[in-house]
């Protein structure tokens, strides 16, 4: 080594003793930002000289030339982020599904006291009021009518707003589809950055690496992902089994909406009814299985059922039973043919129209109907009119009536062989047995989360106590490189001055 050799050991160990303080100093600026992986800079000997002497061969001796920095590693471990990445899955599936069933349960109302619980309790009561006006006064007749219209009106708008909500979670999903493609193209864009600022074998993109893995982190939210880091540090991503992300290039995620027939559980046909959402990854079907959208889709399917199966059932069938008592009735004006006395069977008048909560509604036929007829309202099984006033004698015998009243408490063998309370009661309990299951799921995911999320704070996270000490490690290295390099130039200053 030459004199001035140990000026240049001197050198390197300042320059690396700088940039490793640089390094934590990075660290401490980001102390707080969650997205930063800490860093490491790993030094290294460089290379040491050959010593040839008098009494050894070249390459016999050697002598250290200093240190280097041979890597900026970033602290990270991979198995942490892929268990991350998976629990996010979950978390962003169950926690769209419970606030998504909540908002179902907003729409029904239940706990309010305009339910429809406490509608049809309305509405049944109204005809026992019926049963005990002995003159059956129009008066009484008209309240039968308003509570049948407030049910209907509701009825009306719970479907309506079903409905609506469903569509608004398939703007979700299309909302979702838009962000599922931003971010894999923002993660495709890095993964060239990176590829071309790492093509340097003695460069690491660090902060582009800690950008792209923190949208991965968005992506996994959002649809079940699998992700796989090859030896150029590029993040290839698959949706089971197909490439959304393949190095720098990004595959759209798309979808079509197709119109789905179905049945009830009482038989009926909805045909085009509903719709559904399949995707595609360059024209090959992609299923998602989990994540938000995920979460949405199951959310849309249970609408469906809260529709066919629990709303639309119970108009189905109130409409079905009410009707079927009310034909066998008469009202006040309905008189018995010409000659007869009197008359049994029934006036054949459906007190509803409709077939499901979409279109329930009390019979306002401008001419046979019932709004606006409170009279025509079919309280008493048979009909007289001995004393030709044009009105149904045996109107005071209000048997029908009655019998509607009792289908409050009736078993119904299309409800389940349960009461109309009962039934819609059981709904609203297995609703809000499946918020509290939602809710649970997503505690608990949220607490895996944060576990992993410590664990890998522990790894990546910056401790401000050990970056103050190691920031006062290499002060002192590079006080001592500066000592020697000041030793080294005094040596000189004695052999080159004192030569003169």
């Amino acid at each position: 080594m030459s004199t001035f050799g140990g000026i240049e050991l001197g050198k390197r160990a300042l320059q690396t003793q700088q940039k490793s303080l640089n390094i934590t100093g990075h660290n401490i600026a980001n102390a707080n930002n969650e997205k930063y992986s800490r860093q490491r800079a790993i030094q290294s000997a460089t290379d040491p000289y050959t010593l040839a002497s008098l009494y050894n061969p070249a390459g016999a001796g050697q002598i250290g030339t200093g240190v280097y920095i041979k890597s900026i590693e970033r602290m990270r471990d991979q198995f942490i982020d892929t268990r991350i990445r998976y629990e996010n899955q979950g978390y962003g599936e169950w926690s769209v599904r419970k606030e998504n069933l909540r908002q179902i349960e907003s729409i029904y109302n239940e706990l309010d006291s305009g339910g429809i619980k406490n509608n049809l309790d309305r509405f049944f009561q109204s005809f026992h009021d019926l049963v005990r006006d002995a003159e059956s006064s129009n008066s009484v007749r008209e309240s039968v009518i308003q509570t049948a219209i407030t049910l209907t009106t509701q009825l009306n708008h719970i479907d309506r707003s079903l409905m609506e909500f469903r569509a608004h979670l398939g703007s979700e999903i299309e909302y979702k589809v838009a962000e599922v493609n931003d971010l894999t193209k923002r993660i495709a864009a890095l993964n060239k950055q990176i590829k071309i600022i790492e093509s340097d074998p003695t460069k690491k993109a660090n902060d582009l690496a800690d950008e792209r893995d923190a949208l991965i982190d968005e992506l996994s939210k959002i649809i079940d992902i699998q992700v796989r880091f090859d030896s150029f540090n590029q993040a290839n991503i698959s949706l089971n089994g197909i490439a959304i992300v393949s190095g720098i290039t990004a595959n759209e995620l798309e979808y079509t909406i197709t119109a789905e027939s179905r049945t009830s559980v009482d038989g009926v046909e909805y045909e085009n009814v509903f719709d559904k959402y399949t995707f595609f990854v360059n024209g090959n079907e992609a299923r998602i299985e989990s994540g938000e959208i995920y979460g949405l889709m199951l959310v849309r399917e249970d609408i469906v059922d809260q529709k066919m199966n629990k709303l639309d059932l119970l108009a189905r069938t109130l409409i079905n039973e009410v009707n079927a008592i009310h034909r066998r009735g008469y009202g006040k004006r309905d008189l018995p043919p010409a000659g007869a006395d009197f008359e049994e069977g029934g006036a054949g008048r459906d007190f509803f129209l409709g077939t499901d909560a979409s279109n329930i509604k009390v019979n306002d036929d401008p001419v046979n109907g019932i709004i606006g007829f409170p009279e025509n309202i079919a309280a008493a099984p048979r009909t007289e009119d001995k004393n030709n006033d044009g009105e149904n004698d045996l109107i005071g015998d209000q048997s029908i009536a009655l019998e509607i009243a009792q289908l409050r408490d009736k078993s119904i063998t299309a409800l389940g062989s349960t009461s109309f309370n009962d039934f819609w009661q059981t709904q609203v309990s297995e609703l809000g047995i499946e918020i509290s299951r939602a809710e649970a799921m997503e505690t608990n995911q949220n607490i895996l989360l944060e576990s992993l999320k410590e664990k890998r704070q522990e790894v990546s996270g910056v401790n401000l106590d050990e970056e103050m000490t190691e920031m006062i490690k290499f002060q002192h290295g590079y006080s001592a490189a500066a000592r020697v390099i000041s030793v080294i130039d005094q040596m000189l200053d004695t052999l080159i001055n004192g030569m003169i």
